[in-house]
């Protein structure tokens, strides 16, 4: 079922963010028992995170959305809009050192294993707040600037980014889907 609101893609697809995020909870505390965890997986929530969350969601607010919204008087580099892209920032750099730390997570080792529980904690804090923000004060401030024809007119430019940044986008909606019910559903 397509979503012909542009806003609300947005807030659909933070839906399946917050349950990688959420199942992340669950391999932390693999971790903080010691327990393995296979690398497998937080490689593949590294994927997700970097193309899902960030090459396709974030590239449609940094590309399409927040720029339209600067196009309406809200300016880059007040809030919102500086601060949210501060948090982008933000957690490119938790992901990145979540996959340097599973590239090299081998069978215990403690030095590699902290490395991946901050940054499994940065992403656990990031990303539930910054998804809060955004649905509750961004876009509905953004459904409230916009007509409906322009929302038409970035729907048509979100589908063109989906094109260009959301390769296989069916793949991570499936593997956040498998997050929560392996790892249990998102706190509320």
């Amino acid at each position: 079922m397509a979503i012909e609101n542009p806003i609300h893609e947005l807030t659909h697809e933070h839906k399946y963010i917050l349950k990688v995020v959420h199942g992340l909870a669950v391999i932390d505390e693999k971790l903080a028992q010691n327990e393995k965890v296979e690398p497998e997986l937080l490689l593949r929530v590294v994927d997700f995170m970097q193309n899902f969350a960030d090459r396709c969601h974030h590239a449609k607010e940094e590309a399409v959305l927040f720029p339209a919204m600067e196009e309406k008087g809200v300016p880059k580099s007040g809030c919102p809009l500086s601060a949210l892209l501060a948090e982008h920032v933000k957690g490119r750099e938790l992901v990145t050192a979540l996959k340097d730390a599973a590239d090299s997570y081998t069978d215990g080792n403690p030095e590699v294993v902290a490395e991946i529980r901050r940054a499994i904690g940065g992403v656990r804090h990031l990303y539930p707040n910054h998804i809060w923000k955004e649905d509750e004060m961004v876009f509905p401030m953004a459904e409230r600037l916009f007509a409906q024809d322009e929302l038409e007119k970035l729907k048509i430019r979100f589908d063109d980014a989906e094109v260009k940044f959301g390769r296989n986008h069916d793949r991570y909606i499936v593997f956040a889907n498998e997050m929560e019910l392996l790892l249990g559903s998102p706190e509320t």
